[in-house]
């Protein structure tokens, strides 16, 4: 038998948590020991302005909205059998596993928490207690929207209860959301960039290895990006082989006839962009639209064989993330 110890420090009321099974008289079990009432508390008041906008790259796990209101109740009852304690979750959004600290808001790719801070811990979902007197004294009470996995096409939470902190069927706190959570995916449009990088070389520009006779600048764009954005980072992944990682060369494509060259990829000052390497975009600001990231290419001379002319092409996939 495993046993979880939490106490108040104020009333030095111990709570013991038993790991054991739930009596069938676990019904109306539990009353309140004083004339205390049930408390609706009500998050989500920001949302009244609008949607809640999250990047598509946010990292699961990443809380993306909170709200702290105050529970003015002290609660004390007590339960004559073994009963279930802790938050049970609105059958609508899902059902958790017992005795775990995040709830499911559907299938939406988000979930929620209840953090209640004079026990300084995560209020569980159901798990067994033993019949006894306990206590939970007044305090603020956090909500946080946790991004769990990958966000739904269409995200809107209808305003209503989360769910319940209850002990049996007794309920000491309703955690109700005041106003619709309606979510975003903030990104930026990145159309595909075609790079001309010219069809009037002569071979002797190419007698040395390492020549890199001409650069072409180009630019990525960033259109309409949306707010709720604090930060941009790139990479660039090769879709051809890998000659050169850390100094961004890469192997024509199949297609190409061009022998003893590939193609190096570079930052608007000429210097080498690592592949498969995170970059963060400095130019970008919140209260923008429209950017462009400023990067170059130049054909670079391998010297592993030899020189040909032909059509010379290669493709680099660019990955965008949204922080």
């Amino acid at each position: 038998m495993k046993h979880l110890t939490l106490q108040n420090p104020l009333l030095g009321i111990v709570v013991t948590t038993l790991l054991a099974c739930v009596s069938d008289a676990m019904g109306a079990n539990c009353t309140f020991n004083t004339s205390t009432t049930t408390q609706t508390l009500n998050f989500g008041s920001g949302l009244a302005s609008g949607g809640l906008t999250i990047p598509a790259d946010t990292p699961d796990g990443t809380v993306v909205y909170q709200d702290t209101v105050q529970q003015s109740t002290w609660y004390y009852w007590s339960c004559k059998y073994n009963s279930l304690y802790g938050v049970a979750v609105n059958p609508a959004l899902g059902t958790p596993p017992s005795n775990v600290t995040t709830f499911p808001l559907g299938k939406t790719g988000l979930s929620f928490r209840i953090w209640m801070d004079i026990l300084s811990r995560y209020e569980p979902s159901l798990f067994s207690i033993a019949p006894k007197s306990y206590a939970v004294p007044s305090g603020t009470v956090r909500l946080e929207i946790i991004k769990s996995g990958p966000l739904a096409s269409q995200v809107n939470i209808a305003a209503g209860n989360l769910g319940n902190l209850q002990s049996g069927e007794l309920i000491l706190n309703k955690f109700n959301l005041a106003n619709a959570l309606i979510v975003n995916a903030a990104s930026c449009q990145t159309p595909a960039v075609p790079v001309a990088m010219g069809d009037d070389y002569q071979l002797q520009e190419f007698r040395e290895a390492g020549a890199t006779p001409r650069t072409v600048r180009f630019d990525i764009a960033l259109n309409q990006c949306q707010t709720g954005i604090k930060k941009v980072t790139y990479s660039l992944k090769a879709n051809t082989p890998v000659i050169d990682g850390p100094n961004g060369i890469v192997a024509l494509n199949a297609r190409s006839t061009a022998k003893g060259i590939g193609l190096q990829l570079m930052n608007a000052l000429g210097q080498p962009i690592a592949l498969d390497t995170t970059y963060p975009f400095d130019a970008f600001t919140t209260t923008g639209l429209n950017f462009k990231i400023p990067l170059s290419a130049a054909y670079y001379r391998l010297g592993t064989e030899e020189l040909r002319a032909g059509s010379a092409n290669t493709e680099v996939t660019f990955i965008v993330n949204y922080l």
